[in-house]
């Protein structure tokens, strides 16, 4: 008892007498100082001990332990993701007449090639009435003289002309069709209407209908390049739609292998599960992302590692003969996550690691085992 009044007078003292600016240089002459003490202590212990003397378990730091062992490490990080449709069609009018009807609205079901939309095609109308009635006449004089050119009566030269002038007519009536379908807006796919930009009456040059097909939803995020490395398909993601307080667990169908220049990110897609209710594209998700698993690390709370201007270290527990030492661990820290370290360096399976005690510790301090 003694002895440890000595050393808290000493060390009040130097603590008091400590008047310089540089506090970190402070702390770690103290620290020196403290260790010093302590392995006299030690060594003064050792002494009584061997002398056949008893020293009081209250010259020892009580503490608490916990053996390590070997578990599963996972580190994961989160994104934001939004949904998208697989088909998620901007439908432009082609023609620049004025609208003349509208057959859908938003959150109308359509089906492939239904008519949705079209615009004035009268004078397009009127143009193929005017060359069908010509195309009608050519065609009868083709066949007469093609007729006649079989029966070797007619000659060549009529025949050939006929045939050109008939030719040359049905292209302009080709060309008018094709034409008069830029007029219609139609769905390319079976799909939900979104949105209808469009008015009757307006011109058509500018208008469009957006269809989405809901039953082929993605999610699509922007992850940092970082991670190109330990991002691949075939990983599982968690999916976290707070607005409609829904969770589920996909992976990943795609990673872009090029990097966007403008915020150094690649893209990843997964697919979401068929008959999910109440996905909307555009809806807003979290992703957490698992980039590195370590299947045999040794973990360790993140608060219980100290630091010194030089390592990171921690405490141990080990038997010398009847007594209990503390025993200081430089580590190498790998990746944390909720709280828990991971330790590639410095400790082993079955350590026994000071969790509660450690902060006032030096090495080769005698320490007392608390269970509770």
């Amino acid at each position: 008892m003694k002895v440890l009044g000595a050393f808290g007078i000493a060390f009040l003292v130097l603590l008091a007498s400590c008047g310089q600016p540089d506090k970190v240089s402070q702390l770690e002459k103290l620290k020196k100082q403290q260790s010093e003490l302590a392995l006299k202590i030690k060594n003064l212990e050792e002494e009584i001990a061997g002398e056949g003397q008893l020293v009081d378990q209250h010259n020892t730091v009580p503490v608490k332990l916990k053996a390590l062992s070997e578990s599963v490490f996972r580190h994961n990080f989160d994104a934001q993701g939004t949904v998208e449709s697989e088909n998620n069609i901007l439908v432009p009018a082609q023609s620049q007449t004025l609208v003349t009807a509208i057959y859908v609205k938003e959150g109308d079901r359509v089906y492939q090639g239904q008519l949705m939309a079209e615009s004035d095609a009268s004078i397009l109308e009127s143009s193929i009435a005017a060359l069908k009635v010509n195309l009608d006449l050519t065609q009868t004089i083709y066949e007469k003289q093609k007729r006649l050119y079989d029966q070797e009566i007619g000659s060549e030269v009529q025949y050939l002309q006929a045939k050109s002038t008939k030719e040359s007519l049905e292209k302009q009536m080709a060309a008018l069709q094709e034409q008069l379908k830029l007029t219609k807006m139609i769905s390319p796919i079976n799909g939900t209407v979104d949105e209808v930009n469009m008015k009757v009456g307006e011109s058509a040059m500018f208008g469009t209908i957006r269809v989405v097909q809901l039953s082929a939803l993605k999610v699509k995020a922007a992850i940092s390049e970082s991670y190109i490395s330990s991002v691949r398909v075939g990983d599982e993601v968690k999916v976290n739609f707070p607005a409609i307080d829904t969770v589920f667990s996909n992976k990943i169908r795609s990673v872009s292998q090029v990097v966007n220049p403008d915020n150094r990110t690649i893209n990843i897609e997964l697919r979401l599960p068929a008959g999910m209710k109440d996905m909307k594209p555009n809806m807003l998700s979290v992703l957490t992302i698992t980039d590195y698993v370590n299947e045999k690390a040794i973990v360790v709370p993140q608060q219980i590692i100290q630091r010194n201007e030089e390592d990171l270290f921690l405490f141990i527990a080990e038997k010398e003969s009847e007594n209990w030492i503390a025993v200081k661990r430089n580590i190498i820290e790998g990746k944390t996550q909720n709280g828990k370290t991971e330790i590639l360096e410095g400790l082993k399976a079955n350590d026994q690691l000071i969790i509660y005690g450690f902060q006032n510790l030096t090495d080769g301090q005698r320490v007392h085992i608390q269970v509770n």
